[in-house]
């Protein structure tokens, strides 16, 4: 237990634990393998599929920053432009799917691809950028698949 400022006794249940800070990086192309796959909602509440990606060709390589890519949830039909049918296809080693293929998000896991990564710069509701301990690093799209499982 601790005191707050009007030395009322609080509980340590009462306080938020802080989420990890989100890797920043400098944009560009990078070396990455898919380690993690998740479903999802953004904060938008719409069906998300999330992608991890180990950044592996980082000048770091004791602490190579993990990185997520998300995409909509499908459903059941993919349609043709949707970012989850382009990447598919490209983790799927540029192979169209024929029809009523099914298209398992399995296909990126333990992949590794050649990634762009964009940073993410949130804004007030005023449309203001927030201040830069804000920015992250997202997965924009997948540009290659290099090799792994399929």
């Amino acid at each position: 237990m601790k005191e707050d400022i009007n030395n009322n006794i609080t509980k340590h249940e009462d306080d938020f634990i802080a989420p990890e800070k989100r890797p920043l990086i400098p944009e560009g192309k990078y070396e990455a393998q898919c380690i993690k796959i998740e479903k999802g909602y953004s904060h938008s509440s719409s069906r998300k599929i999330f992608l991890h990606f180990k950044i592996v060709d980082w000048m770091n390589f004791d602490d190579p920053p993990v990185i997520f890519m998300a995409m909509n949830d499908p459903g059941r039909k993919v349609s043709v432009g949707t970012k989850y049918y382009q990447n598919w296809v490209i983790a799927n080693g540029n192979r169209l799917p024929i029809r009523k293929d099914r298209m398992s998000p399995k296909i990126f896991l333990d992949g590794m691809f050649e990634v762009y990564v964009e940073t993410v710069k949130p804004k007030f509701p005023d449309k203001e950028e927030r201040p830069d301990c804000f920015h992250y690093s997202k997965v924009q799209y997948i540009k290659r698949r290099l090799a792994g499982a399929n």
